[in-house]
């Protein structure tokens, strides 16, 4: 590219050198030969001054002194010549013979250029003066003021080809390093990025391209981080899908197997919750889709009963107990999706990263019911490291609270470790199925106020 700028704009100096150049030059050489008549007008006018009444009765004329190229000669009026023989031709040309009429020419004769000026008395001429130069000095004269304009043209085009390569340079890097950003991208990196130079046409260009990659990262990760939370919320459901229907097809006298329409049907079940589930968090990962509308309810019963049903079988064979107390109306409606989801991240994580019992209290906040999950170990990081996408979980991909925390806001409630040691993590979920912002009730950090507000009733169920 260029090379191709570079011959663009030494063709177009080119073209107007040469189209300013040709008038120059005949410009040139009219002037040089107007300077050289003028010269031999002033000589001739000079030697006319040597000229007086006295010429005609014989009296010599001394005639000035002129340069050697110069040649003055004076003419009476026959036409005879009167000055040294060396001085002009003997017979009068063209040019003394017009001057004889009464007026001033020039032209060239032979190899000289002739200037003529009539000497008059009484409005009568009686003598010419006749001064010539050779042609040759007008032609050195031409010939320099040409050399000085092709000079003059050479280094106008030597300017111009600097200034086209700088020109050329200018444009050209941000183009090429445009191209390069593109390789690059093309390769895989998408990371990179061009930084706006040039022109404001060209730094438009390197802005426009850096925010195409800036979205196209965007929804890189947006999708990356839509089928890591899919996989994280379908990895346990699918497990406990997959050994159901093991279970309805196995043949070995199994409560499972003597009623198989009863798992199908609980399969069929699972199978409608992992639909909504999926629904849901491809909602969720949208942009417009941060904030979800209504959602069905579940009462607080229900929520028990199933935590219950879910979580009972995998703590007792991990030798652990599970404790779920509701300190609120058991008929209270709670938003399906946001419980059922963040519950059983938070049981998960409980189950896999937890140590000793688990417990679970409902509580009752007015617009908003506390859900405290509870267990004996601990966390060593603060609450945001906790939440930060790809921070929780020693052996896991760091997403389920952060996803967690996700389908809380985005539903008007709030998911925080409201203690360290031992672990407690607080849901709180408002009882509208489309919220108002909520006024958060701060979670506390008593280690001794859940346990107690937990105490205070026998639990609802117990295993």
């Amino acid at each position: 590219m260029r090379r191709r700028i570079l011959h663009v704009a030494v063709v177009a100096v080119s073209v107007a050198l040469v189209l300013f150049g040709i008038p120059l030059a005949l410009a040139a050489r009219a002037t040089v030969l107007s300077e050289e008549r003028g010269e031999l007008e002033r000589t001739a006018l000079l030697a006319s001054r040597q000229v007086g009444p006295d010429f005609l009765a014989g009296d010599p004329v001394e005639l000035p002194r002129v340069e050697d190229d110069k040649k003055v000669a004076v003419y009476d009026s026959s036409l005879t010549h009167r000055s040294p023989a060396t001085s002009g031709p003997p017979t009068a040309d063209s040019v003394t013979r017009a001057a004889a009429r009464g007026v001033e020419a020039d032209g060239v004769v032979g190899a000289d250029l002739v200037v003529a000026v009539p000497v008059t008395v009484a409005e009568k001429v009686i003598a010419v003066v006749r001064v010539a130069a050779p042609t040759s000095q007008t032609l050195t004269a031409t010939l320099l003021a040409w050399a000085a304009l092709v000079l003059c043209a050479g280094l106008a085009l030597a300017v111009a080809v600097l200034v086209a390569r700088r020109q050329a340079r200018f444009l050209s890097t941000p183009l090429e390093a445009l191209a390069v950003t593109a390789e690059r991208v093309a390769s895989g990196d998408l990371q990179t990025r061009t930084e706006p130079l040039g022109t404001p046409e060209l730094v438009r260009l390197a802005q426009t391209q850096n925010d195409m990659l800036d979205r196209l990262c965007e929804l890189i990760t947006r999708e990356r981080r839509l089928t890591a939370e899919i996989s994280h919320q379908l990895r346990t459901p699918l497990t406990g899908l997959a050994l159901g229907l093991q279970n309805a097809l196995s043949r070995d006298g199994s409560s499972a197997a003597a009623d198989p329409h009863a798992s199908l049907a609980d399969a069929l079940g699972q199978v409608r919750d992992l639909e909504l589930t999926i629904d849901h968090v491809i909602q969720l990962a949208r942009p417009q889709g941060r904030a979800l509308g209504a959602d069905p309810v579940r009462s607080v019963a229900e929520v028990c009963a199933q935590i219950q049903r879910r979580w009972h079988g995998p703590l007792s064979e991990a030798g652990r107990a599970l404790f779920v107390t509701a300190q609120t109306d058991l008929a209270l409606p709670l938003p399906q999706f946001v419980v059922t989801e963040v519950l059983k991240i938070l049981m998960d994580n409980a189950t896999r990263h937890g140590a000793g019992r688990v417990t679970v209290v409902f509580r009752d906040l007015g617009s908003f019911v506390a859900i405290d999950v509870a267990d004996e170990g601990s966390v060593q990081a603060s609450g945001e490291e906790l939440f930060r996408r790809g921070q929780s979980g020693s052996d896991g991909l760091g997403i389920g609270l952060a996803l967690g925390r996700s389908i809380a806001e985005a539903y008007g409630g709030r998911l925080a470790l409201a203690r360290q040691q031992p672990t407690r993590f607080t849901l709180m979920v408002p009882l509208s199925p489309t919220p108002s912002e909520p006024d958060p009730t701060p979670v506390s950090d008593d280690p001794g106020q859940s346990e107690s507000a937990a105490d205070s009733r026998e639990p609802e169920s117990r295993s």
